[in-house]
């Protein structure tokens, strides 16, 4: 019988998931984000375990990758990771006409007097985050990432690294607020929208990273509409 293959270490630097996972809607504190980035950094995309592994990751570790010291580095992981319990993806599947709604984690145990915890996600996740090779999948790196200090500047880091290989994007306005989790009511004008989300996200990936965003709004008539 041919020998099975040894799966590789996963690589830390680099959080893998689902194009599905990149355009869900949600919204997180930064912390918890990054958090949910290191995690994903602790899964080998190729993985065919059951959903029962646990992960662990350190506050060292999170320092060294987001620049936030000492026991700001433990609070964040503890407190980020008890906001991901709470909290829900919700993954729409336009050729389905499926809306699924899935918490980040169902398990989380704290390690206080060492500066780790480990935790789990739920079965509902693994599809998303695990044997990924023959669905669409987009991987970034986890310290370009975890040095924004704006959810939105990770979240369009993400959009944009999906496309890397085309060098474009484009995206209606409407599926952008949707990734974004940004109520109707909120930024009617696309100006505001503008000013407080895209143009603070965009300079901030710009000046921590080596990428240029070269950008234009388009119009449906006189209206912003991606």
């Amino acid at each position: 019988m041919p020998k099975s293959k040894k799966l590789k270490l996963p690589n830390s630097d680099k959080a893998t998931q689902s194009n599905h996972l990149i355009e869900a809607s949600y919204k997180l504190s930064i912390a918890a984000k990054r958090v949910f980035l290191m995690l994903l950094g602790e899964v080998h995309p190729a993985m065919k375990s059951p959903p029962t592994n646990k992960f662990r990751i350190y506050a060292k570790d999170y320092e060294e990758k987001s620049g936030m010291k000492g026991k700001r580095a433990y609070d964040d992981i503890k407190n980020g990771a008890k906001e991901l319990q709470k909290s829900t993806i919700i993954i729409r599947n336009e050729i389905d006409r499926t809306t699924e709604h899935i918490s980040f984690l169902d398990y989380v145990k704290y390690h206080d007097n060492e500066g780790w915890l480990e935790a789990s996600f739920p079965i509902w996740i693994w599809p998303h985050i695990t044997k990924l090779v023959a669905i669409g999948y987009t991987t970034i790196e986890t310290r370009e990432a975890l040095r924004f200090s704006r959810f939105y500047s990770i979240r369009l880091y993400e959009l944009m690294m999906q496309f890397q290989r085309k060098n474009e994007r484009y995206i209606l306005l409407s599926d952008l607020k949707k990734v974004f989790q940004v109520e109707n009511h909120q930024y009617k004008r696309f100006i505001d929208f503008k000013r407080r989300i895209i143009e603070p996200s965009i300079k901030e990936i710009e000046s921590k990273t080596d990428w240029v965003i070269d950008w234009e709004p388009i119009k449906t008539g006189r209206k912003v509409t991606s």
